[in-house]
């Protein structure tokens, strides 16, 4: 696909009806592969009249058609930050670790690439988590999890689902994740594997002092709220793996569904399961 980036495209005529797009670029920090990448991408979408914007700590003021990360799954989490509820499609390029959520693969970027100059490109909707603590509110693809710091002892969690109290129970912490994130961090504390197409949200205590309390699959449109009950614990509030704040017996963590789903750029050679079989050796003997 690099030899595509270096020859001269001047009497290329595949791309004729191309639109003027105004494309985001995020780059993960400190690897040089993507760098080099990043440059043959400019080059190539500047030749097809497109308009290239920075994206490393904002959105430009000018509507963006399309965020182009390249990196790997946490660079995408911090696009989907970024990006949270506008509808801006996001085409992430694994060019890290594990790529889950980064599923496509450098070869494939060219293909997607002239399907969006060309205004064909397909992608998936993924759920997002609202989340709010006090007058603060977060937006996550994967999961919000709260916790206790590392050292301190387990704290006591009150848990609501409609309204409804579900438990109280002693434990580390509690993941509400996403069918996205049910492959992260979620996955690592025993919750289940759910498709993203499922719309459900994922509950999983981490480390619950209970024989009988197990991760719980909830309709998307459920409202969790969440309220620790030990007095002077550190707890604290993460999205998507970023600190948000520190919390109190004070504070309810109220837990919803947002109104607008993320648009992710998937795969165009690989479906979900080939993806989980082949990067999370799920069934492999």
């Amino acid at each position: 696909m690099l030899e595509f980036f270096r020859r001269d495209n001047d009497n290329d005529k595949s791309l004729e009806r191309s639109l003027n797009l105004k494309i985001g670029l995020l780059v993960k920090q400190g690897s040089k592969e993507a760098k080099d990448l990043a440059l043959k991408v400019k080059r190539f979408l500047k030749h097809n009249s497109c308009t290239v914007f920075s994206v490393a700590e904002k959105l430009p003021e000018q509507k963006l058609d399309l965020i182009l990360v390249l990196g790997g799954d946490g660079t995408l989490l911090y696009s989907a930050g970024l990006v949270g509820e506008k509808g801006i499609p996001i085409l992430g390029v694994n060019l890290g670790g594990l790529g889950f959520l980064t599923e496509v693969k450098e070869e494939e970027l060219l293909f997607l690439l002239a399907q969006a100059i060309r205004s064909e490109l397909k992608f998936e909707e993924r759920m997002l988590l609202k989340t709010e603590a006090g007058r603060k509110k977060y937006l996550a693809l994967n999961d919000t999890v709260i916790g206790k710091a590392i050292y301190s002892r387990m704290i006591d969690i009150e848990l609501k689902v409609d309204g409804y109290e579900l438990t109280q129970f002693r434990g580390d912490g509690i993941i509400i994740s996403t069918p996205t994130g049910s492959t992260a961090y979620c996955l690592s504390a025993g919750g289940p594997i759910v498709n993203p197409r499922i719309s459900s949200i994922i509950i999983t205590p981490l480390c619950p002092h209970s024989l009988t309390l197990r991760p719980l699959v909830i309709p998307a449109h459920s409202q969790i709220s969440l309220r620790i009950k030990t007095r002077g614990a550190q707890v604290y509030l993460t999205v998507d793996g970023r600190p948000a704040k520190s919390l109190t017996e004070k504070d309810i963590i109220k837990i919803t569904s947002a109104k607008q789903p993320l648009k992710l750029v998937s795969s165009p050679t690989m479906s979900y399961y080939e993806i989980l079989r082949t990067k999370l050796g799920w069934g492999w003997k």
